[in-house]
């Protein structure tokens, strides 16, 4: 039986999620870096705060559709293809970023950026929902979630680091890292497989792990996947495609996309004024604000990876309750920092800042987990994609509503991110609401297949 079989320390798998993370982490740099040197390129550019904005939203809105797309194309031709296209995308966006001289080269630049990168999510979490068996899954996409979440807590220095040591030219900086995609597409060439049948760095038993749920349930024999019948397995899991009207049918998933909103929401929010919160509210200085800001993210690491355990293993595979706890707990930590005003208690403000990171990042890996278990691999990268699509196009408008709602003293000049931080905390409710929606797997349940066709 596949529940028999003993967990060894060592499985292929958890070397796959590292590589995905890393992966992820050098494609996300881009989004840092440039938000890091932005004031040296719109400088160049002769751009304003207002161009500044535009283009950012543009990728966010061109990124969202791109989610939906590669979603379709991921479950047609597999999960690989699109990532070596992704990453060789990336490259060639972020070469292209240190040539653009007007502000329209920077509107299209960003437009397609948008639509390139958009190919990068969807493949990762869809080879950790096949390599991984189901009660691994959330810890598995928690690990992913730190590309994002701590990504923006080192690459500012790094960012910094290499324009001073490149005599302050932002377009070098550009040029350089566009080389670093090498590296990952490198290791996904020689490591990263579709299915775990085809990667010859996966044990047999290891093999059987990934298809559990499968192999219980009668879809696919045991022994087919140790003797690696590829066309017999390929065949079994095509009966488990659906249409995609009976996925948005399906209990639940409809909230699923408003969990998604809502933690998108939050998420563009603080990634783009937090910074400046430290520095016009608290006045740090640089170094100091990227020190604590950072706090943000490192809490964010922490709490992810818990929430992923805690679904996983003492939940057993319960996805809900961890998104709730991640929106309810959220929102009194977000409201206290809405108060906070200069001169307070650096512990207070420490223990704000990492609270909130810690808590407004738990819902990543069971809420992208969520798919896996409503429905079967085959059909998870258009499930995920619509997701991701809507929650993208409805997050750019957060930056805007966040910066609208701070306000400023015509006598004194002072920030006041009271009713910011408030949007925010509305966001949280958002996901509550939603979360209070979502319908759980029970474990052993059958997952939707195909309609045989009728004679």
């Amino acid at each position: 039986m596949v529940d028999e079989i003993k967990y060894s320390a060592y499985r292929f798998r958890y070397v796959l999620v590292a590589i995905l993370t890393f992966c992820y982490s050098i494609q996300y740099l881009d989004r840092v870096k440039t938000n890091v040197l932005i004031p040296y390129i719109s400088k160049d550019l002769g751009m304003t705060n207002v161009q500044i904005g535009i283009g950012a939203a543009l990728m966010l809105i061109f990124y969202g559709p791109a989610q939906l797309v590669t979603g379709w194309v991921c479950d047609r031709i597999g999960s690989r293809r699109v990532m070596i296209f992704s990453i060789v995308a990336w490259s060639v966006m972020t070469y292209w970023l240190g040539h653009i001289q007007t502000v329209g080269e920077w509107y299209f630049r960003m437009c397609l950026f948008g639509v390139m990168i958009g190919t990068e999510f969807i493949p990762s979490t869809r080879l950790i929902v096949r390599y991984f068996p189901a009660l691994q899954r959330a810890r598995a996409q928690s690990i992913l979630s730190w590309s994002w979440i701590v990504t923006p807590a080192w690459a500012p220095l790094l960012a910094a680091f290499m324009y001073t040591a490149l005599g302050n030219s932002w377009r070098d900086v550009f040029y350089i890292l566009a080389y670093f995609g090498v590296v990952p597409l490198a290791i996904i060439i020689f490591f990263v497989f579709d299915k775990p049948e085809h990667n010859r760095f996966v044990s047999k038993d290891e093999a059987v792990e990934s298809y559990s749920e499968e192999i219980e349930q009668g879809i696919i024999k045991e022994e087919d996947v140790r003797a690696g019948n590829v066309d017999v397995i390929a065949k079994a899991s095509k009966s488990l495609s659906i249409p995609f009207s009976t996925i948005l049918k399906t209990p639940g998933y409809i909230p699923l996309v408003f969990v998604y909103i809502g933690s998108q929401l939050a998420y563009w929010g603080v990634m783009t004024w937090s910074a400046q919160y430290l520095v016009k509210v608290h006045g740090f200085s640089v170094m100091k604000m990227g020190a604590w800001a950072s706090l943000y993210f490192v809490g964010g690491m922490l709490g992810a990876f818990l929430s992923g355990w805690i679904s996983d293993s003492v939940l057993k595979g319960r996805r809900k309750p961890m998104i709730m706890i991640c929106f309810l707990f959220m929102i009194p930590f977000v409201v206290v920092l809405a108060t906070l005003q200069k001169g307070v208690s650096p512990y207070l403000l420490l223990l704000t800042l990492t609270g909130a990171g810690f808590f407004s990042n738990m819902a990543w890996g069971p809420a992208i987990s969520l798919p896996a278990d409503m429905f079967a691999v085959e059909v998870y990268g258009k499930a995920m994609g619509f997701v991701n699509c809507f929650a993208y196009i409805v997050a750019a408008a957060s930056p805007y509503i966040m910066g609208w709602l701070i306000s400023v003293d015509p006598v004194t000049k002072t920030q006041n991110y009271f009713w910011a931080w408030i949007w925010v905390a509305c966001t949280a409710l958002i996901g509550v609401v939603a979360a209070s929606l979502l319908v759980d797997k029970r474990r052993g349940s059958k997952v939707l297949r195909a309609q045989p066709e009728v004679a």
